[in-house]
């Protein structure tokens, strides 16, 4: 990695806390810079404004997420059961290494930022629409050949996800649940996975 690979990713590290921590009107790029160890004028030597670099840091994460699907064999090739246990591993994966960008996604949504909008309605557009297309086409499929319940694609998605984010987003509520206890955090996360996983295959399978 070079200089400016090295400058450019320890901007965007400190600009993930500052926008984590202060949300994006909170956000100063005097702070960003200081947490960098940059001067401000560097920042604006790699982005052009604040929304470019939030804007750069949503399309960078939410890239690596899609790039972890797109990684597994086709989707409308693979059984329903190993599609289903794929997501939820790959999704849980994802947000474990990236436990900043749920909180962050759902202040700026709840903000009404609009640089949030465009760039989901962009990578809506460009990739989750396809693996939406493709999830639902397996699971339409799936339903009417028997080798699952008949179920709502899209609502199964949805709840899967929503089982996946609640570890992330409810961290806090969580950590004082264990207060007193030791906790292992990837320990806690192969139960969640095979938690979710049980749950979800038990209400699909034809039983």
């Amino acid at each position: 990695m070079d200089i400016q690979d090295t400058t450019r990713e320890k901007i965007l590290k400190a600009a993930r806390e500052v926008f984590v921590e202060k949300g994006y009107d909170g956000a100063r790029m005097h702070e960003i810079a200081a947490r960098a160890g940059v001067n401000k004028a560097m920042i604006y030597y790699y982005y052009s404004s604040k929304d470019a670099l939030f804007e750069s840091i949503l399309k960078e994460s939410l890239k690596r997420f899609f790039d972890s699907f797109f990684e597994l064999p086709d989707i409308v090739d693979m059984e329903a059961e190993k599609l289903i246990t794929a997501f939820i591993h790959a999704h849980i994966d994802f947000l474990a290494q990236n436990p900043y960008l749920p909180k962050m996604i759902i202040r700026e949504i709840h903000g009404s930022n609009p640089v949030t909008y465009k760039v989901i309605q962009e990578c809506f557009d460009l990739e989750l629409g396809k693996i939406i297309h493709k999830f639902e086409q397996k699971i339409s499929n799936a339903s009417a050949s028997g080798e699952i319940r008949s179920v709502d694609a899209i609502q199964t998605m949805w709840n899967v996800a929503a089982m996946n984010l609640f570890h992330f987003i409810m961290k806090p509520v969580i950590n004082v649940f264990f207060m007193n206890k030791k906790i292992d955090e990837n320990e806690l996360l192969t139960k969640r996975k095979q938690a979710i996983t049980d749950l979800v295959l038990n209400g699909l399978l034809p039983r």
